[in-house]
């Protein structure tokens, strides 16, 4: 006949080592989750700080500018001909445009690190397939943005239009 064995009852002891062990556990995974928050969100600062200066060095040459103001008044910006522009007036639209393709960048880098919500991405990107939609906006814009925005901007459709108003 088989002896059956009798089963090894858990001591108090026993228990209270396997509690800590999880409490302990739990903590560990506790602290990682917050320091990989709190990374993220330093790295979204920095971004955000590194574009601000980009944003103030181009926004000084706007400075007290008649015409920045005029052109917001007239119209959309990002559907512009700036051939239909004078030069001065073509100059001033060009720095308008490098502070949106800074801006919209931004949106982008805070998105991508989850720091912005859904909503008011699905804002921005439409903010920037419109400017996209552009043709005489794509120059500027590639020449001012990250690679990986520019790989975001590059997945849009090409519907570039030329013959803006």
């Amino acid at each position: 006949t088989r002896q059956v064995r009798p089963v090894k009852k858990l001591e108090i002891n026993d228990l209270i080592q396997i509690a800590g062990m999880l409490g302990i556990i739990g903590s560990l995974v506790f602290v990682g989750l917050q320091m990989k928050q709190t990374q993220t969100i330093a790295l979204g600062e920095q971004i955000q700080a590194r574009n601000q200066m980009l944003l103030d060095s181009q926004l000084i040459l706007l400075g007290d500018e008649h015409i920045g103001r005029e052109l917001l008044q007239k119209s959309n910006i990002a559907v512009l001909n700036p051939k239909n522009l004078s030069e001065e007036v073509s100059a001033v639209w060009r720095a308008m445009i490098s502070v949106r393709g800074v801006t919209i960048q931004n949106a982008f880098q805070q998105y991508e690190l989850g720091l912005l919500p859904e909503d008011v991405w699905r804002q921005a990107d439409e903010r920037i397939s419109l400017h996209w939609n552009n043709c005489y906006i794509r120059p500027i814009w590639s020449n001012l943005v990250i690679p990986t925005f520019l790989d975001y901007l590059n997945s849009f459709p090409d519907d570039c239009l030329s013959n803006f108003d």
